[in-house]
């Protein structure tokens, strides 16, 4: 998985080839960007997908990335004009995104503009590293630069993160609000009505989601221990959940790129079934469980909450990565459908979290015993 960025490599460099699964990224990120102009009788979903990225623009973020493999590639042997064509483009479309200089608009451009750089310098200064690897220590350097931006701009007093967190509260209120206006709006025509009447259940079942998206969007009061603010519960969950899309964006970006040119800056992108990472980083998983423990330490909760959901997330990744190496592509088609029968009758909530505690688990079974040693890549299907 590990690859050096040289000039005589990377002019040589054959481009990717698995095109399935990159299309399919690509649809998903306009689809997700495009959340807000979804019509209302998906309003409710639209929300959800606008409160769990931080930064909507997702397709920016992507944009942004491309932009800088371009230039790591013009500086490991690529063509010139192909980095001053991506980096001018990202350049107008962050300067040009229709949001003011101010609040949100200026959180999502210099975090844009800052993962790039990071992830730029992070590739020329670590050219033998994984993808994984530079992902995440690009994402790591931008918090750190950013919570140092934070902490500069605070007033006396107050913390470091209480204009961001109540900036992002006021922007997840936004939004929810308008989701729930062309919902409301759905619900109020006499097709709802009819449908109400037929399927009560149904109806029930959206009024409770409705429900919890109120309560993970709207200002909660925290404890005294913590200084009383009133944070949602998605606004201190924020920071994983930017993570998470940040690595996402750049994974779509390195893909792409390397679509785009012959100009290698680095490995290809593996399967999810080949996905492994060094098992050192479950002591992130384990600090933030004995943060999330310890009466103590009550006050860096919202810390160790950040660090479980990142590393379980990753470690349910790694999961899903053991099961897709011993399910066949035949027998995946099955299991997906299962899954989709089972959403209507058990509810999305039990089937999201059966599947995230299987997967979790063989993640976290894989740090010591290595499922995928000596098996080969698919077991052969049998009917």
């Amino acid at each position: 998985m590990n690859g050096a960025v040289a000039p005589d490599v990377a002019a040589t460099a054959p481009q990717e080839r698995r095109w399935r699964w990159f299309v399919l990224g690509m649809l998903l990120m306009v689809v997700v960007t495009a959340a807000p102009a979804w019509p209302p009788a998906l309003a409710l979903l639209a929300g959800t997908i606008r409160l769990l990225l931080p930064v909507e623009q997702f397709a920016l973020m992507v944009l942004v990335a491309i932009a800088s493999c371009a230039i790591v590639g013009w500086w490991a042997g690529g063509r010139l004009v192909l980095g001053l064509v991506w980096g001018l483009a990202a350049g107008y479309v962050v300067w040009k995104v229709p949001l003011p200089l101010s609040g949100y608009g200026a959180f999502l451009r210099g975090w844009a503009v800052t993962l790039g750089a990071a992830f730029g310098l992070v590739c020329l200064a670590t050219a033998s590293r994984p993808f994984l690897t530079r992902a995440l220590a690009a994402v790591a350097l931008s918090g750190v630069i950013t919570a140092v931006g934070f902490s500069t701009r605070a007033p006396a007093g107050m913390s470091a993160f209480a204009a961001p967190a109540q900036m992002l509260s006021q922007e997840y209120q936004e939004r929810l609000g308008v989701s729930l206006d062309a919902w409301r709006g759905r619900t109020s025509t006499e097709s709802w009505r009819r449908f109400a009447q037929r399927f009560p259940e149904a109806v029930e079942r959206t009024q409770r989601f409705e429900g919890v998206l109120v309560v993970l969007a709207e200002p909660q009061p925290a404890s005294s221990a913590v200084g009383g603010s009133r944070v949602a519960p998605l606004v201190r969950l924020a920071p994983t959940l930017l993570a998470l899309e940040s690595l996402l964006a750049l994974a779509l970006g390195w893909a792409a790129y390397h679509r785009l040119t012959r100009a290698r800056i680095g490995p290809p992108l593996g399967a999810l079934r080949d996905l492994r990472f060094n098992d050192q980083w479950v002591w992130g998983l384990i600090v933030g469980v004995t943060v999330l423990l310890l009466p103590s330490l009550v006050e860096w909760r919202t810390a160790g909450l950040n660090l479980v959901g990142f590393f379980g997330t990753l470690y349910a990744l790694r999961g899903a990565g053991v099961l897709t190496w011993y399910i066949p592509d035949r027998a995946a088609v099955w299991v997906l459908l299962a899954l989709a029968v089972l959403v209507p009758v058990l509810g999305p909530v039990w089937v999201l979290g059966a599947l995230l505690t299987v997967t979790f688990t063989l993640g976290l079974g894989d740090t010591w015993r290595d499922f995928r040693a000596g098996a080969g890549s698919r077991r052969p299907w049998s009917p």
